[in-house]
């Protein structure tokens, strides 16, 4: 579109939901013209342990039931990723949430 019409910049919105690359591969993309590979199933399940630990550092254990949602956009059209996201709706605690994400992406 910078090409074709001109526009002076250009909106991300929901694509960045459980997809906080999108920033990284546009602007890459933007200084190089190449694209960047999708990030592993091991970047993305340490990028959502960082996000869980800042969340609850910074909101408490009330951090894990608003999390659940971010959890299900990141493992978006995964393998079994249907039946992964209904088992985590019913996790409380931090520990938890990890220790399902892990034996979760084991199966990978």
């Amino acid at each position: 579109m910078f090409e074709q019409t001109g526009v002076d910049g250009i909106m991300i919105g929901r694509g960045s939901f459980g997809n906080p690359w999108i920033f990284r591969n546009i602007k890459h993309f933007l200084e190089t013209g190449e694209k960047l590979p999708s990030p592993t199933n091991k970047e993305k399940l340490e990028i959502m342990k960082q996000h869980i630990e800042l969340a609850v550092e910074e909101k408490g254990d009330i951090a894990v039931k608003e999390l659940r949602k971010h959890i299900a956009w990141y493992t978006k059209n995964l393998k079994n990723s249907s039946e992964f996201r209904n088992s985590i709706n019913v996790i409380e605690t931090k520990q938890e949430l990890l220790d399902k994400l892990e034996e979760y992406f084991k199966t990978l």
